[in-house]
Formats: C-alpha cells, structure tokens, sequence
C-alpha cells in the first residue's frame, strides 16, 4: 500500500492516542489498541486494524532524535532484506507532542530470561552477527553514530568520563572515586580501526523477539553506526544478564569471533568489557543520585522498589570491576 494511503488510515488512530492518556485497551475508527508495558522512556501501543498489528511508540523528545533513529535503523534492516526487526511504518517527529514512530507488530516469544541453551545463544549471537553485515558501504540509509559506542580505547574512556561528570564531585561515592583511580591508571590494549556496522546500543534481553527460526528483535532507537565489538562488550555488561557467570562470557566471545571469522576482535571484546564495568558504575551512581532530586525524568513512573535495585546493582558491578582492576 502507498505511504499515504497508509498514513491516511494511521492518522485518526495516532491523533486519539496522542490526545489521552490511555491506560487501559480500548477502540477506535475501525482499529483496536491496547497499552504495552516495559520501557521508562516511551509510551507503547498495540494496534490492530486495516494494517494489521502494529506497533506506536511515542518516545522522549531529547537529542537522541529516539524516534528517527529507530525508523532510520529499521528502514536500513528492510532496504537490505533481513527480517530481524519490524517493517517500519511512519515517522513523526513535530505534530504531537512525543515524536512517534508506527512499524509491524513482532510476534514471538519475550523473556526477561538470557538464553538457556547453547543453541539459543548461538541463535542470539546470529541475531548480532545479521545486524552487523549493514555497513555504510552495503546501505544507502544515513545513520548517526550510535548513541553509545566507539571503536578505541580513548573514545571509551571519554564516554566513561562523561557519566562520571554528571555526578558532582561532592556527590560520588569514595568506592566509584576509587575505582576511577584505578581505571585511569590502567593501560589497555588498542582497539582502534574496527569495522562500522549498524548497532543496536540497547542490548536488553527484553528486546529480543525469539522465533522458530531467525530472532528479531525492537527497541532500536539508541541505534547507529558503531562498533560491534564495544556491541558485545555491551551486551557482556548489561544489567539484564547479570546472573551470567564470566565463564559463559568467554565461551560467548569465543563462539561469536569464530562466527564471524575475526579472531582479533575477542581481544577488543574484552578489553571494552573491562572499561564497560567502570561506566555500569557510574551510571548507576548517577542514578542514586539524580532520581532522588528529580533529575532523571521519564515518560513512565519507576517502580517503588527501583531505590534497592539499583543499589543492589551498583554493589554488583563495582565488585565485579574490583576482580579486573584490583581492590586498591
């Protein structure tokens, strides 16, 4: 169906939606819809009607562009033909008051659970792997670099000093002050000169939409040029696996090096895993102390025990970190 012809028949459903605020399922000129819990940074909808199911997300209005971005990455994933994320639909960043993006409606099966099986990781693995075959010399589509990614050491040590710079200093705690100490003081290998392909830079398990045959998955709009190495290293570090022993994480790094033929990457993988521990840190240190005073705004409310999850978090990571950096 035409662009227009589409929009002509999204348009009311996306004007009732943008008008209130919908809580509980209901219908509308011909279309059903119903409010998708989940992320804290955009409101999602269900619909149903003469386009099939679809997905409306009205997202945060910042820098991020977090509507455009996941249309862009989802425009780039369709020109090339792979079917590992939704069909984009429409964009619209200016006439509500969230911009909005609408795309396919993905059915499978979403688990907060990492994957249980070997074959399973190796399907996850292939998800990436498929992902990153777009690069700028196999699509026309302009992306932006990712929100968090970097191909060198030095741009991971920036990215981890403008986290640590959102606290301040009288407001760190002394166990991220030392750990920075001895962050600073550590020398790592070179990592420069990696390959650029598209990156999700969201890597939750949440995310993932598994299939019989090939996952998908949503949430693209952190989405950009990046690294896939740092991709990995972010997907090792990510709150949502953090029942995943170390072990399993090398035979990760292993089995997805040998997937894509780049045996040099794992030493990049894993020195941007070791830097990545640091940035967990005081990410969640800039959550203790921003979310208190109001300064970690959201479009949905945090649960009531999101105080003691984060601090139980923090406590995690800063161990963690403290077994590749040393205690002192």
């Amino acid at each position: 169906m035409p662009e227009p012809e589409r929009e002509h028949l999204i348009r009311p459903l996306l004007d009732h939606l943008a008008g209130g605020d919908h809580q509980t399922d209901g219908q509308w000129q011909g279309w059903r819809f119903a409010r998708v819990g989940g992320g804290q940074n955009n409101l999602l909808y269900q619909a149903g009607g003469p386009l099939g199911d679809l997905a409306i997300k009205f997202t945060m209005r910042d820098w991020r562009d977090r509507a455009g971005r996941e249309h862009t990455a989802l425009s780039a994933l369709h020109q090339a033909g792979l079917s590992v994320a939704p069909q984009p639909i429409l964009l619209d960043r200016h006439r509500y008051a969230q911009p909005v993006v609408v795309q396919t409606w993905l059915e499978g099966e979403v688990s907060a659970v990492p994957p249980p099986t070997e074959v399973q990781w190796r399907s996850l693995l292939q998800h990436f792997a498929t992902i990153y075959t777009v690069t700028p010399e196999t699509t026309g589509v302009k992306l932006r670099e990712a929100v968090l990614n970097t191909n060198s050491v030095a741009g991971c040590q920036e990215i981890v000093r403008r986290e640590l710079a959102r606290i301040p200093g009288e407001a760190r705690p002394a166990s991220l002050c030392a750990l920075v100490r001895r962050f600073e003081r550590c020398r790592f290998a070179d990592c420069s000169g990696a390959p650029v392909s598209l990156c999700r830079a969201d890597n939750n398990i949440l995310n993932v939409i598994r299939r019989p045959e090939r996952w998908a998955s949503v949430d693209w709009e952190y989405s950009g040029w990046g690294s896939p190495a740092f991709e990995m290293a972010n997907l090792i570090t990510h709150p949502a696996y953090i029942d995943v022993p170390s072990s399993q994480w090398h035979w990760v790094i292993d089995t997805y090096c040998g997937m894509v033929e780049d045996g040099a990457m794992a030493a990049c993988i894993r020195t941007f895993w070791k830097m990545l521990l640091v940035w967990w840190v005081a990410r969640l240190a800039r959550y203790l102390y921003e979310v208190p005073r109001g300064l970690d705004k959201r479009l949905v409310a945090r649960p009531p025990d999101w105080l003691a999850d984060v601090q139980a978090k923090y406590e995690h990571y800063l161990d963690w970190a403290g077994t590749l950096y040393g205690e002192k």
